[in-house]
């Protein structure tokens, strides 16, 4: 086959599909209702309605079982920011904590209730944790990744929860008819400026309550320079074209959700406290460390129906054990971070 003719086609096929598209764009009627049929064709391809993004940081929606767990039974939710569509950013935040005890510290919770515990991540979020979340959409948890969350009062093992959201667009009844999507439809969602790109895969979620908004995590919102209140557009990914960078305006702009969060070693003090409520249902206890000069005292076998405890030594607490001798036996947990530390403050782990 000549390949210099296969490409003039393709290029004529795209062309044509183009005016075709222009000449019979869908324009919405006072109803809101989209109508089809030989409607002039707009003077810009590329103008039309475009949809907001919201970037959604790492945040937890709690159940009220858990509520009650961590912050206190009876306690209640203080709004702190409104979101974009139904819901609200509390002043509340929590410690979610991965398998090797690493953590990201105060991550905001977000209300209402709901009838399950749920923790959306990043891919970022989940390789600092240390765990592997799947992309499911919101409300999907059943077989997700596990986590702990410490609050104040408390802390509650999660033997699934964790996910990463899936790309996904909330459109009010009005838009969604005027661009002709069902709910639960999966569209493509095209972005413009120096890093633009085409996310696929976008699920649509349609009701009458909500503002239309793209939703996208802190990692694709990055990778394509996005930000709250950034426009973008509903595609079709076979044909792609150069789009300029659009901002809403005013009241259009999503607010942000308060972040406050960091990550690093756990130095959180209500984690001290409750890390061993996770597997004992017992309070730390700092002093339960064993220090020797050169021998290991005979490990202890528990009393049948007893508590253990276990001592957790991490970097927030370093120097009450420099120059000692550390016996790491199976009451004691030090973080990966202290045994690399361990040498500049005399510290010999045995």
């Amino acid at each position: 086959m000549d390949t210099e003719q296969l490409i003039r086609d393709v290029v004529k096929n795209v062309i044509e599909k183009l005016m075709n598209e222009n000449a019979f764009r869908a324009e919405p009627t006072k109803s809101g209702a989209a109508v089809t049929g030989s409607q002039p064709p707009q003077a810009d391809a590329n103008q039309g309605r475009k949809v907001v993004v919201g970037i959604s940081v790492r945040h937890i929606h709690l159940c009220q079982q858990d509520l009650d767990t961590l912050f206190g039974k009876g306690y209640s939710l203080n709004p702190l920011r409104d979101l974009y569509n139904p819901g609200f950013a509390a002043k509340e935040t929590l410690t979610v904590v991965g398998p090797k005890l690493t953590a990201i510290q105060n991550v905001r919770v977000l209300g209402p209730l709901r009838s399950k515990t749920q923790v959306e991540l990043s891919k970022t979020d989940c390789i600092v944790l240390g765990i592997d979340a799947p992309v499911r959409p919101s409300g999907e948890t059943a077989g997700s990744a596990p986590c702990v969350l410490v609050g104040p009062k408390g802390t509650v093992y999660l033997p699934e929860g964790a996910i990463r959201a899936n790309r996904h667009m909330h459109l009010s009844t009005e838009d969604a008819a005027y661009f002709g999507i069902n709910d639960n439809q999966v569209v493509d969602v095209r972005v413009g400026g120096p890093k633009g790109l085409t996310f696929n895969n976008v699920q649509v979620r349609v009701a009458p309550d909500f503002k239309t908004e793209f939703h996208v995590d802190t990692d694709d919102g990055n990778a394509a320079d996005l930000v709250n209140g950034s426009l973008v557009e509903i595609v079709d990914a076979s044909c792609v074209s150069p789009i300029g960078m659009q901002m809403a305006e005013g009241k259009n702009i999503p607010p942000s959700i308060p972040d406050g969060s960091f990550t690093g070693e756990v130095s959180d003090p209500n984690l001290l406290r409750n890390i061993c409520a996770m597997t004992s249902g017992q309070a730390c206890n700092k002093n339960r460390a064993e220090f020797g000069a050169q021998t290991q005292a005979p490990a202890r076998q528990p009393m049948p129906g007893s508590v253990t405890t276990k001592t957790v030594i991490t970097m927030a607490n370093i120097k009450e054990f420099a120059g000692r001798v550390i016996t790491a036996d199976s009451d004691v947990i030090i973080s990966p971070l202290v045994k690399d530390e361990a040498s500049k403050y005399g510290i010999e782990i045995k």
